[in-house]
């Protein structure tokens, strides 16, 4: 279910037990899946917005509480004085909302006066639970691991998901893990 047809895409990289965090941080490092969520969160167009994130608080501070470059972020959470205490306020690449349905509507609507097709969905657990109802595409890196004490998963997806893209079986040297990336889409 597009937004005023805007896209609304999920973006993760899960464990085989649908681990995506562990202490508030991702359970690995892998460069290449990096670059992959910066390459698809960030539509090419001149201009310097290029893309437009939603996540929840823990996500957001996960990522040393900054917005990221050239992305738009929408960050939920229920703490009502949260974007003062962040200093977030006067920011324009960050928009503190206290449910998921505000933000898809404010990011749906500010991505069609930025010409941009798709909004994402960055997490965490709740964010991506939330808004699988609303969600068109999921791009998920599958990391062929099983992550012990992990304390965030991505949720089972629904049975109208199906496969439509998957890359080979990719292994990164440095973290001696092999994932793939898969693209579902409703």
């Amino acid at each position: 279910m597009s937004i005023n047809s805007i896209e609304v895409a999920q973006i993760a990289a899960i464990s085989r037990n649908r681990c995506i965090g562990k202490g508030n941080d991702l359970p690995w490092h892998i460069p290449t899946d990096l670059q992959h969520f910066k390459q698809l969160t960030t539509q090419n167009s001149d201009d310097t917005i290029k893309g437009i994130v939603i996540m929840g608080r823990k996500t957001f501070e996960s990522m040393g509480s900054k917005p990221l470059p050239k992305r738009i972020s929408f960050i939920i959470t229920s703490q009502l004085d949260y974007a003062q205490q962040q200093g977030l306020i006067e920011k324009k690449n960050a928009h503190v909302l206290h449910d998921l349905a505000s933000a898809l509507q404010q990011a749906a609507d500010l991505a069609a006066e930025l010409q941009l097709k798709t909004i994402w969905v960055i997490g965490g657990e709740r964010v991506f639970s939330e808004a699988l109802s609303v969600t068109d595409r999921i791009e998920l890196t599958h990391v062929d691991t099983d992550i012990e004490n992990g304390d965030a998963f991505y949720p089972e997806l629904p049975n109208e998901f199906k496969v439509v893209a998957e890359s080979e079986q990719i292994h990164d040297e440095k973290s001696e893990l092999d994932f793939k990336f898969v693209t579902y889409q409703k």
